[in-house]
């Protein structure tokens, strides 16, 4: 009977080792990222977008980020996507509410580009490496108006990621910042007018020059010319008119 006892206590420990041993496993937080663009381009009333992308594939701990605009002009409306919200996280059996903008579960690098993305995620390559499942934050930037066109705007976004302990509060903190520059352009394709001719800085010679150029303005003795041949035109017939009519007379006498 004791054998018997003994051989369920050492097979019961047998089947519990992995799970202790996955227990002991050593935490590995990683608050991996990659940032597009740091240029926003932006038209006047509309609004531009950049991208930072979070990935995991060094951790075993899903790690939670909160994103923040420190830096931006102050006429201009910058926002976070996804916004800032509330989750619910069970860990060691309990359940804890989180405040983040994403969090991001721990993946595997792969070899080839992954075909079966997983909704709310994207794939990207990480050099070096291959590729990686990662989330995406959008940085919105909207300008009024009547902002003027190549206006420049500085823009820096604090990102802090989180790793939740046993008791479900923050166990570690890393933070990082990412900076964006925003410029204001026109809008594609926009219809092309002139707001004033011959304007500050151009010569008369090179207005002129252009002009003759495309046959629309006379210069010079062409000018002359079209300006007075009326009235040469109408001297002509006067003296024609003054030299032929008593010739005529005479004729008819």
């Amino acid at each position: 009977m004791k054998k018997i006892a003994a051989i369920i206590l050492l097979a019961a420990m047998l089947v519990a080792l992995p799970s202790l041993a996955l227990a002991q496993e050593p935490a590995k937080y990683n608050f991996a990222s990659a940032q597009g663009s740091k240029q926003i381009p932006v038209i006047p009333g509309s609004e531009g977008k950049g991208v930072i992308y979070f990935y995991n594939i060094d951790g075993n701990r899903i790690t939670h980020i909160t994103l923040e605009v420190t830096e931006a002009p102050d006429n201009w409306e910058v926002e976070i996507e996804p916004p800032l919200g509330e989750i619910q996280v069970e860990i060691g059996g309990r359940i804890v509410s989180v405040t983040e903008n994403l969090h991001v579960e721990p993946s595997e690098v792969s070899s080839e580009e992954i075909k079966d993305i997983p909704e709310g995620m994207v794939c990207i390559t990480v050099p070096n490496r291959g590729y990686a499942l990662a989330k995406a934050a959008y940085i919105v930037v909207r300008v009024p108006e009547g902002e003027e066109i190549g206006a420049k705007g500085e823009i820096s976004i604090s990102g802090v990621a989180e790793w939740l302990g046993q008791t479900g509060a923050a166990a570690i903190k890393q933070s990082r910042d990412f900076d964006f520059t925003g410029e204001v352009v026109p809008e594609a394709g926009g219809e092309e007018r002139i707001i004033e001719e011959g304007g500050e800085g151009g010569s008369s010679e090179a207005v002129e020059a252009a002009g003759e150029g495309a046959g629309s303005t006379p210069s010079g003795f062409a000018a002359i010319i079209n300006r007075w041949l009326p009235v040469i035109i109408a001297a002509v017939i006067a003296i024609l008119a003054a030299i032929l009519i008593p010739r005529l007379r005479r004729r008819r006498e």
